[in-house]
């Protein structure tokens, strides 16, 4: 019988072996209204692995079946931990499992994958784009260099031919590149050689677009980048990396290359509001323990004042965090780009007047102050919606925004422990100056076009009918979590193959050319 908590099952190290036994299936009984159950191996070199896999007949026993493939390489697992329900709080709440059992891999590694379309090519399980040029030479092989830096376990080989100076690695869009937001282009290398790299974009209406940059080191992962945002407005349809490009070379050289994608452009303006999926992190993390915290996205309990948006961040101070300094931070996909002032604002919704901490952490840069310290402001309205500005020249460690900083931290009521859970609801952090889509108390709501969707419900290609408007559609689920973003480029009719996602309600969200949201409707998958 297991409560509500996670669940370790200690081993010795090297005890469990899955190179040839990678999967492991569980006997589940799981009460009515739950969805799903991870199961994570700890390994002391590599950290926690997990794979999540869905409930099917909660009210039943049902065989749950957990593959590891994927990390067949690690040797030293450690415990094995089973998270039932994950980020929901269910204290007190009873599952049953049994006939925890080893065997041969049944499960597609893969399966049930939703597409992120902003990944060009993982060599696992995000491998989005097809490659013209080079195609024939790319081949996904067993990572030869595993490390902190890239512990995935496939990565691409690309073979470079002798005598070929300009020959490239070319992966196809065709129906263009989107680098409204993510116009980082970005790779991870392995190579015997620091060499000159040139990533270039071509292949649409517009001239190409070509920036230099280098693997600066041999023997071990690099990750190179090029800004490509000053192209946002233009049309690509292929981007392309020629490896020591330019240089006449006799032999084939190997270069090893992984997590190709378009990264988060730095942010500048917005840096989360909760409504854009774009500018929304639901990742969050809770110290000292993880009762300490909890998050929801939500609506917006109180769309009044200088707050009107749709949806907001629900923060959970829990009773049980044991430590008044307790709070919750996360990871951004970029860095904040501060200006002189150094400021950040967020809006509060707090059942009281209090401090509200917010620090910035993390900086992607070596040799700057690791974080800004405790950033304290107290809010002046309780049960209203409340701008707070954090002055980080005048924070306990002044930063320097040249560190890349790319970590939030908020600590609420950081000199008082709850006697009981406290929610406050936060929204639009922004860099000073900067605009997450509210210009005034007197902003009106965009007024959102319904789609017009069938089948529904679908069971694999979802039509949208009336799709001239679009440039982009978001497929999100129930908790606010954006799946997919498939691009339309203004065609009448829009099809969509939904036939991976699990069955459920699924909320499309249109956007036209300017990122703006301007439609969205609902479907049943069955």
């Amino acid at each position: 019988m297991f409560q509500h908590s996670p669940h370790w099952l200690p081993l010795h190290p090297g005890l469990i072996d899955i190179s040839s036994k990678p999967q492991f299936n569980l006997d589940v009984w799981a009460p009515a209204g739950s969805k799903s159950v991870i199961m994570q191996l700890e390994s002391a070199t590599s950290g926690n692995k997990e794979v999540e896999r869905e409930i099917k007949t909660p009210g039943a026993w049902e065989t749950i079946s957990f593959d590891f493939t994927n990390f067949q390489n690690i040797t030293d697992w450690a415990a094995l931990k089973l998270i039932f329900n994950p980020s929901v709080a269910e204290e007190g709440v009873i599952y049953y499992f049994d006939n925890l059992r080893q065997g041969v891999a049944t499960v597609d590694p893969c399966e049930g994958t939703v597409v992120i379309n902003n990944i060009i090519d993982d060599f696992e399980c995000q491998r989005n784009k097809a490659y013209g040029s080079g195609a024939d030479l790319i081949s996904a092989v067993n990572n030869p260099k595993l490390t902190a830096a890239n512990s995935s376990v496939k990565v691409g080989l690309y073979k470079d031919q002798p005598n070929q100076p300009w020959s490239a690695l070319c992966a196809d869009f065709p129906d263009g590149i989107d680098l409204s937001v993510f116009n980082q282009l970005e790779l991870q290398v392995l190579s015997t050689a620091a060499v000159p790299v040139l990533l270039k974009l071509e292949g649409g209406s517009s001239p190409a677009k070509e920036i230099w940059s280098e693997v600066k080191t041999a023997n071990d992962w690099y990750t190179i980048s090029a800004d490509f945002s000053s192209e946002a407005a233009n049309d690509h349809k292929r981007v392309c990396f020629f490896f020591n490009g330019g240089v006449e070379t006799s032999t084939v050289d190997d270069y090893y290359i992984d997590n190709v994608r378009l990264a988060h452009a730095p942010y500048n303006g917005c840096v989360m509001n909760f409504d854009d999926p774009a500018f929304t992190s639901l990742s969050w993390r809770y110290f000292p323990n993880d009762n300490s915290g909890g998050f929801e996205l939500v609506d917006n309990p109180s769309k009044t004042g200088i707050n009107t948006s749709d949806k907001v961040g629900k923060a959970i101070e829990k009773a049980s965090g044991e430590q008044p300094w307790q709070g919750m931070f996360t990871d951004l996909e970029s860095y904040m780009t501060f200006d002189k002032n150094l400021q950040l604002k967020m809006k509060v919704l707090s059942p009281k007047v209090g401090a509200v901490t917010l620090k910035v952490e993390r900086p992607l840069v070596a040799g700057f102050p690791g974080g800004s310290g405790d950033n304290t402001v107290t809010n002046t309205k309780a049960g209203e919606w409340e701008e707070l500005t954090y002055d980080f020249s005048a924070s306990p460690t002044p930063i320097d925004p040249a560190g890349q900083y790319a970590r939030i931290t908020l600590i609420w009521d950081i000199v008082n422990l709850p006697t009981e859970d406290v929610v406050y609801y936060f929204d639009d952090i922004r860099l000073d100056g900067g605009d997450c889509g509210q210009e005034s108390s007197v902003f009106d709501p965009l007024n959102l076009e319904k789609l017009h969707v069938s089948p529904n419900p679908v069971s694999d290609i979802l039509r949208i009918n009336n799709a001239e408007t679009l440039q982009a559609t978001d497929i999100i689920n129930v908790f606010g979590q954006r799946l997919a973003r498939v691009y339309n480029n203004h065609n009448q009719q829009q099809t969509i193959d939904v036939s991976n996602l699990p069955s459920g309600t699924y909320i499309l969200l249109g956007y036209n050319d300017k990122q703006q949201a301007v439609a969205q409707s609902r479907f049943v998958k069955m």
